[in-house]
């Protein structure tokens, strides 16, 4: 058989497809194929080039884009522009703040597809709940870490007599035992509140206080709220106590940040685990949130 360099120019069957037929240059086939019961023309029509390849976009870095999720209803998901040289605040936005700071900014219509329908609780209605909470927290104590009050009580009051009577209340040695006793009284109070807070939250969104007052704990991405986001979430709200007094300081700052928090009333524990408090039975939507870990 010949070899196709020798074959004369012209149209003939396309071996890699029997189906068309292309047209041979006398050193290659050149062209487009046409069906091989058509009638070829005189000069093969060229192929149309490679389109050129496209460089990937590459995102603005001030902008930030939620996880797509259902519950955001359609649509794009929410974005999030972020606080940086150069980048103005846009129009019809709402600023975040974190720490009094504002860090981004958002769009109303973005801020009201997170809520799906979702009503903020009103700061008083925290402050409630968490007096409330506060009492529960006391009762549970008296019943569990009574014992252990009474002897911290035990040790500390005839120090504290014998102090307030001496000339000099330094001269008046502390117990050795009275550092003992409080670290035992604390981590007990610590692990109460531990148990007492974020089993309940991880249920229902709600401790005895927030039922009470008809609010619970929500999830503003689109995940639910699980044991990894509740424990941060209670170790800010918690923590800080240890440091007393100017952990209880911080604590207190922490409950009245929502009176001026942007734009979901967030305490400061909610800032990292990024939760908000909301009004129960409003706008619940269905979603494919992941379960909770």
């Amino acid at each position: 058989m010949a070899s196709m360099t020798t074959i004369e120019p012209g149209w003939y069957p396309d071996p890699a497809d029997p189906a068309t037929q292309r047209y041979w240059d006398g050193g290659a086939w050149v062209g487009k194929p046409v069906p091989a019961d058509a009638e070829p023309p005189a000069e093969p029509e060229p192929v149309d080039p490679e389109p050129e390849p496209v460089e990937p976009s590459t995102p603005d870095a001030a902008i930030e884009t939620l996880p797509a999720d259902r519950s955001f209803g359609e649509g794009p998901p929410p974005r999030i522009v972020r606080r940086a040289p150069g980048v103005t605040q846009p129009p019809d936005t709402v600023p975040i703040r974190s720490l009094g700071i504002t860090v981004g900014w958002i769009t109303r219509h973005d801020i009201q597809r997170i809520l799906g329908g979702r009503v903020l609780a009103h700061p008083g209605q925290r402050l409630v709940a968490r007096l409330v909470d506060a009492v529960c927290m006391l009762a549970l104590n008296a019943v569990v870490n009574g014992y252990f009050i009474y002897q911290l009580l035990q040790t500390f009051w005839p120090y504290l007599l014998e102090a307030a009577s001496a000339a000099d209340p330094a001269d008046v040695q502390v117990p050795s035992r009275l550092s003992d006793q409080l670290w035992v009284v604390l981590l007990i109070a610590m692990g109460l509140w531990f148990a007492y807070e974020v089993p309940s939250t991880l249920n229902t969104g709600q401790t005895i206080g927030k039922r009470l007052m008809g609010i619970k704990v929500v999830s503003l991405a689109p995940v639910g709220l699980g044991w990894g986001r509740l424990l941060l979430r209670w170790s800010y709200a918690a923590l800080p106590l240890l440091c007393f007094p100017f952990g209880a300081i911080v604590w207190v700052l922490d409950g009245i940040w929502c009176i001026r928090d942007q734009p979901f009333r967030q305490c400061l524990h909610d800032k990292s685990p990024g939760t908000a408090v909301v009004e129960a039975g409003t706008g619940e939507p269905e979603s494919d949130k992941e379960p909770p870990r």
